[in-house]
This record gives structure tokens, sequence and C-alpha cells, in this order.
């Protein structure tokens, strides 16, 4: 017998091919429309946010800064470093925003002046004749006691008027004066801003004496020039804090709109 070849086993045809896309069928069951609506959406709530947030941030900045600039200015305190001819030391600390005395009072007992009550602190004088450490005193300004009046008498030629601490706090607003210690300073400063001081160290560029008293009989004991006198402006009094705050309202609100905005695209995109 002859051999015979299985017959060719007959396996079903596999096409490669992928049917066509129907565009037309997808548009039409609505998908493509929602997304679009979607994604407009989205894009507007976008712009939205960026517009709140913006505005947030510059009106918070606008604000601080407007707060900074009507903010009023606060005056810096001055230290007062001086020695005598005699060798005596003495130092103190003037508060330049202190308010004057409502009226002008009598400083002594030929003329009248602006009273600062308590404005001159840490008030220290060191001599034979007297020690003090720590003390309170006033400040005084004598307008009327001008550099032409004072110069021929004083002996050394100056511009302003006179001024000074007068110690112990409160020794010249009474009837009587009762001063212990008075430190002569040289004022030169805008004399049309009385009685507002000025803090700047070069409106006293000198001293003059440093006069004890008795304080019984307000009676002079000792006279003594001062040499040498050094003025340093200390660190301005800190502001409140309110730039700040406001700042960091502005700053938390801007957090804010950026988690509701975070919260939106993840309601959009389910």
């Amino acid at each position: 017998m002859g051999y015979a070849p299985p017959s060719a086993i007959a396996f079903p045809k596999i096409s490669n091919s992928v049917p066509p896309s129907n565009a037309l069928q997808f548009q039409g069951t609505g998908i493509a429309d929602n997304l679009l609506t979607k994604c407009d959406r989205m894009i507007k709530e976008i712009c939205m946010e960026m517009k709140r947030l913006s505005m947030t941030v510059a009106g918070a900045a606008f604000t601080a800064l407007l707060t900074v600039a009507v903010a009023p200015v606060q005056a810096a305190p001055l230290d007062f470093n001086f020695t005598t001819e005699s060798g005596a030391t003495g130092s103190f600390t003037l508060d330049t925003d202190i308010a004057p005395a409502p009226e002008l009072r009598q400083l002594g007992a030929r003329f009248r002046g602006i009273l600062y009550p308590n404005a001159v602190s840490n008030f220290s004088f060191l001599s034979p004749q007297l020690n003090v450490s720590g003390g309170t005193a006033d400040y005084q300004v004598a307008p009327e006691l001008s550099s032409d009046i004072l110069a021929p008498v004083f002996g050394f030629p100056f511009t302003g008027v006179l001024s000074g601490a007068a110690y112990p706090s409160g020794c010249s607003s009474g009837t009587t004066y009762t001063c212990r210690i008075s430190a002569g300073i040289i004022y030169n400063g805008n004399l049309l801003e009385l009685p507002k001081l000025s803090d700047d160290p070069n409106s006293y560029p000198s001293g003059s004496f440093i006069t004890l008293y008795d304080p019984t009989t307000a009676a002079p004991l000792s006279t003594d020039r001062i040499t040498n006198l050094q003025v340093v402006r200390k660190q301005p009094i800190p502001e409140s804090d309110s730039s700040l705050g406001i700042l960091a309202f502005g700053i938390a609100g801007v957090g804010l709109l950026l988690k509701r905005n975070s919260d939106r695209k993840k309601l959009l995109a389910i």
C-alpha cells in the first residue's frame, strides 16, 4: 500500500486587524460632552481662585504697609554720660517721648521753663560730696535762657538754650525748689518744635555746669563745669505687632483659599 499523507487540518482564520473606532458613535454617548463641560468648569474655577488669591495677597500686603505707614513714630531715648572739671562722673537716660507739664513751671528762682516730669531715669552721680545711683529725675528746658544771655555768664560760647536734669523727680515742680543736683545741658534742637523734645544726639552738643544744692534752703553748695559730654541714641522702643498680625491673617486667608481650591479640584475629578 502506498503512503497516504494526513489530510490538512483546517484552523479558523484569525484576523489581526482591529475594527476602526467610530468617533461619531463615541460622541453620541455624551461622554465627550460631559468631559468638556467638566474641563471648562474646572478652568473657570481655577481662574476665579487665582483671582481671589491675588486679591487676598495684595490686600494683606497693602493693609500691612498702610498700618506701618500711619503708625506713630516713637522717639528713641538718649543716654547721657559726662565728666566734670573736678573729676566727678555722671550719667542718665532721657525719655524724649515724655509729655511735658501742661504749663510753664518756675525752674529756679528767676526763670520759667518747660518741665518733663520723670523723663530722666537711671540718674547716677559720683563725687566726693554726693553719690547717687539709679535715681529718677525731671528734665527741664528754659527757652528764656538763651546763649545771648548765658554765654557771657558761663564764659564760653555756645548756641542754644539751657536745659538739664533736676534730681530728684518733683523737686522743682512745687512752690519751693528742693533739688539736690542740677545737671545743665545745652539744647539746640528746633525751638519751634517744643515742647516736643528732639531725640537727635546732636541737639545736646555740650554740658554747662553741675550744681549741688542744699535741699532745705535751696542754696547752691558747689558748682562744677561739665568738660566732657557724650550722648548716644538707644535702640528705638519696638512698635506693636499689629502689622505682623494683619500680614499673618492675610497669609492664613491665602492658605484657606488654596485648600478650598484643592477640595474643589477633587470634587471635579470625580
